[in-house]
């Protein structure tokens, strides 16, 4: 409420303002716009005129730029032309999952859009930063230099106390942590490792002590200071200390079991007990071995840890301590610091999978019920290595670890672009990924850049509308999200077509214009129904993959793993035929994967090749988190390029039950 010293000034202030309005907008009409920061507001009161848009290469990306959530797009067609329709979801909130309705209409006449218009793509060039933005230069110093003014610290203690969150309960109730004594087992000059005392070395795999301290000692502290920055010392020990205990196995109340983590309000000093241990810690399951995985896993949480120390460097500042960074960057940042693949590889996979299912930014996996996500693990793992690949000076993760801001904000003064800029522009890499395969080779012809780790990549799963035989489809796209539509027609049609749509507020659209070419793979999936007396009905699934490719092509390689949203890498068990080496009919009655090769035969001008898939039933029975199984194929075409797809067979619900059956003894 004013000061009633000021009513009558603002009395006589409301005719004077109405009246300047007025010209305004009289002004506004009659003359051209001029946009500067101080005349934002007259902006939002105008009504938005579509400028006469630029004619666009079809050849080229095509921003489908909206006015309103109904467009009707004209799309020319002539013969053999296809198209991928790339549909965002640019919603940032979790679970704001939206669905976009297509339909077809045959209209050779018009060529207008409505409720739209068309922009080519901009190029992303590629980013050179002279020096790295560290805006804790002088707190990085310091403890830099008192790391190494320490370089004969005391001996560490024989036993400390943790606290751990085990529980499925709230993170801010004190109740749901468990205090836990550490006895240590081995240190060195910078690391000091303890053990569950509810545990025994002699319970631990030989070797992983040992294993740990060496790989962090000569592998993984001096490549994260170096690349990412220094980890601080809260606990002035002098080491970085590690906890080894069974309670990885059985966190959430027994529901989930996780090889490590780093947990940021360890490195707050201000965050009480038990939500905080006052320490530079990372927390391993006590079940580890030595190898690959241990490198790749202690390079991740490790950058973890540095991200956390210098997200906490400001505690004490008279500015207040830096937000955590949020979940989607702090993983992202740690999975490409990660050597190897075996942390990554059945993430990217999962996400290639079904892209539009996996959110991209989270801020916080856990509130949003999608901790161990291994989906939208995969999509920040993808989106940060290409933000990375995008600066000429290898210092992306150094800028990124001494950022201040967290968030799509962060992202957007890394890379100079706006957000929703960047997701399209990542949206097409992706989508390069599935549709220029002759690039794909690298110099290594035995090792094709789609193998990643134990699996085979064949980037995103494109959803196929076949306009000739489907006059509408759908496509439901989570927050953050891409879906990829391919737009194919009888090649015989050669007239106009516009594609209706009925989207939704946040909604992005790219067109693209698939290139001309008769290497479209297309892959079927379909179980096999027994006969009555099929004895072996009761031991094994039979399904026939149908391999559709191009004349004087080979289907080279069939891959099948298991695929869930939470499903564990080891329980995805990926596997690999070369077809070659493959019978032509199945034979093994020993409970164990077999495929064979039905042979190929030519239609409408292409190759099609069956293959017969045994799955043993007792496989199944051990899969019940599993969504689906995915099958994958290599082919290699007559000019000596490869080109892979995928497809999913959804495992039918009574395939476990019969098992059950089966084994019950006959009635007399």
């Amino acid at each position: 409420m004013l000061p009633r010293r000021f009513s009558r000034q603002f009395t006589l202030f409301i005719p004077i303002s109405a009246l300047l309005i007025a010209l305004g907008i009289l002004s506004v009409r009659t003359a051209p716009s001029k946009v500067s920061p101080t005349s934002r507001s007259e902006i939002t009161i105008r009504k938005p005129v579509l400028a006469p848009t630029k004619p666009v290469d079809w050849n080229q990306p095509v921003n489908i730029i909206p006015t309103g959530n109904q467009l009707s797009i004209p799309l020319a067609c002539t013969q053999g032309d296809e198209y991928l329709l790339i549909i965002n979801n640019l919603e940032r909130a979790p679970h704001r999952t939206q669905k976009i309705q297509l339909s077809t209409v045959s209209d050779s006449s018009e060529k207008t859009p409505t409720g739209c218009y068309f922009q080519n793509t901009q190029t992303l060039p590629r980013t050179t930063h002279s020096s790295p933005q560290a805006v804790t230069t002088q707190q990085i110093r310091r403890s830099r230099k008192k790391s190494e003014s320490n370089s004969n610290p005391k001996p560490p203690a024989k036993k400390r106390s943790f606290y751990l969150f085990v529980t499925d309960g709230s993170l801010s109730d004190r109740n749901q942590y468990t205090r836990i004594t550490g006895q240590l087992i081995q240190h060195s000059d910078r690391v000091a490792i303890y053990l569950d005392e509810q545990q025994k070395t002699s319970e631990l795999t030989p070797g992983l002590v040992e294993g740990i301290l060496e790989t962090l000692e000569h592998q993984v502290l001096d490549k994260i200071t170096n690349r990412c920055g220094p980890i601080r010392d809260i606990d002035e020990d002098g080491r970085f200390t590690i906890l080894l205990s069974p309670w990885l196995s059985k966190l959430q109340g027994g529901k989930t079991s996780i090889n490590g983590f780093v947990r940021p309000s360890d490195f707050r000093k201000t965050v009480s007990e038990p939500f905080s241990n006052h320490c530079d810690m990372l927390y391993l399951n006590s079940t580890l071995k030595s190898g690959q995985e241990l490198l790749d896993l202690l390079s991740h949480e490790v950058t973890h840890a540095a991200v956390s120390s210098l997200r906490a460097v400001h505690s004490n500042s008279p500015a207040g301590p830096l937000m955590d960074e949020e979940d989607w960057l702090n993983e992202g940042i740690a999975h490409i610091m990660e050597p190897g693949y075996t942390n990554r590889d059945y993430r990217i996979s999962e996400f290639y999978r079904k892209p539009e299912a996996y959110p991209l930014v989270i801020p916080d996996y856990y509130r949003a019920q999608l901790w161990r996500n291994h989906g939208c693990r995969g999509a920040v793992n993808l989106f940060l290595d290409w933000c990375n690949q995008l600066e000429t000076t290898q210092r992306f993760p150094y800028r990124f670890t001494h950022h201040p801001l967290t968030g799509t904000p962060k992202i957007e003064q890394l890379t100079a672009r706006p957000f929703p800029e960047l997701f399209r522009l990542w949206s097409l890499n992706l989508a390069q990924q599935t549709l220029w395969t002759d690039n794909r080779e690298n110099s290594d012809r035995d090792r094709p850049t789609w193998h990643c780790g134990k699996f085979l990549l064949t980037g995103p799963a494109f959803h196929t509308w076949d306009l000739s035989h489907e006059p509408g489809t759908s496509l439901n796209i989570a927050s953050t999200a891409s879906g990829f539509l391919h737009l194919k027609r009888d090649s015989s049609q050669s007239e106009n077509i516009i594609i209706k749509v009925n989207g939704f507020s946040k909604m992005q659209l790219t067109l693209l214009k698939m290139p001309q070419c008769d290497n479209r793979l297309s892959l079927t999936v379909k179980q096999l129904i027994p006969s009555t007396n099929d004895i072996s009905a009761t031991e094994f699934l039979d399904v026939r993959l149908t391999c559709q490719h191009p004349a004087r092509s080979l289907v080279e390689t069939i891959s099948l793993e298991f695929s869930g949203a939470y499903l564990s890498r080891t329980s995805r068990q990926p596997r690999r035929f070369q077809t070659a080496n493959l019978n032509s009919s199945l034979t093994s009655q020993s409970g164990n994967w077999e495929v064979a090769n039905e042979g190929t035969h030519q239609e409408g001008g292409v190759q099609v090749t069956d293959f017969l898939i045994r799955i043993p039933r007792t496989t199944l029975q051990k899969q019940a988190e599993a969504d689906c199984l995915t099958f994958k194929t290599v082919v290699q075409t007559e000019i000596q390029t490869r080109i892979a797809m995928q497809t999913d067979f959804k495992l039918p619900p009574h395939a476990i039950p019969r098992l059950t059956e089966a084994s019950k003894p006959p009635k007399n």
